[in-house]
């Protein structure tokens, strides 16, 4: 059976899911807008456990729902408000490494997270950093070193690709020179996708960070 997560709406409206076959709004474990307002989601997916959703909020809080063998049942096993420093508490961006079992989740100022994920969707600790003048707006895992991946970090205003090993050490920095609304990172297709504000999509080459090509999207001023 094949899930959708809703659009984050503002408000009390908090986080939703739809069963895509019936269209079916799922019963959520705990009451709209519990947390806050959701500003990021990932689902949490592996080959030999239950899945599950994370998802954080304007006030800071990680939620993790593990859904049941029923399909359509979820329950809340994890909530808690992470620490996203004095600058700010809201949870900007989320990503999930189904092959190290691995999170992390970035707040909009300047704190990025690393957590393990366990079989039953409990995260652990291993590394918080903070990086000065800093504004995450997406994270991605990228190459995958002996002690686990790296964290692809970029930043918004500032438009700063920073790159963190497993210690959260930053081992590179590249500067975009844009407004990044959005980014995804393919290892695959050695690729990255911006979404820079200004100019539209931009495509760069990962192993070089070389900007490859823009996209520019037609818009009615």
């Amino acid at each position: 059976m094949t899930f959708q997560v809703d659009k984050v709406k503002p408000g009390q409206d908090g986080t939703k899911i739809w069963c895509l076959p019936t269209g079916r709004l799922l019963d959520s474990p705990v009451g709209a807008g519990d947390r806050g307002i959701t500003t990021a989601l990932v689902w949490i997916t592996r080959p030999d456990v239950e899945d599950g959703l994370a998802y954080g909020t304007e006030e800071g809080y990680l939620s993790m729902w593990k859904r049941h063998r029923k399909e359509e049942e979820f329950t809340e096993v994890f909530s808690d408000r992470l620490n996203g420093g004095n600058l700010g508490q809201e949870i900007s961006a989320m990503a999930y490494d189904p092959n190290s079992g691995q999170l992390t989740i970035s707040h909009r100022a300047e704190v990025i997270h690393r957590f393990t994920v366990d079989g039953a969707l409990h995260p652990t600790p291993v590394k918080s950093v903070a990086i000065s003048k800093h504004w995450p707006q997406a994270v991605a895992f990228g190459q995958t070193g002996i002690r686990g991946p790296e964290i692809w970090s970029f930043g918004r205003e500032d438009g700063g690709l920073h790159v963190l090993d497993h210690e959260g050490k930053i081992l590179r920095t590249r500067s975009t020179g844009t407004v990044i609304g959005d980014a995804v990172v393919s290892l695959k297709e050695d690729a990255i996708i911006i979404g820079d504000v200004t100019q539209g999509i931009a495509l760069y080459k990962l192993s070089t960070l070389d900007r490859v090509k823009t996209f520019s999207i037609p818009c009615d001023e």
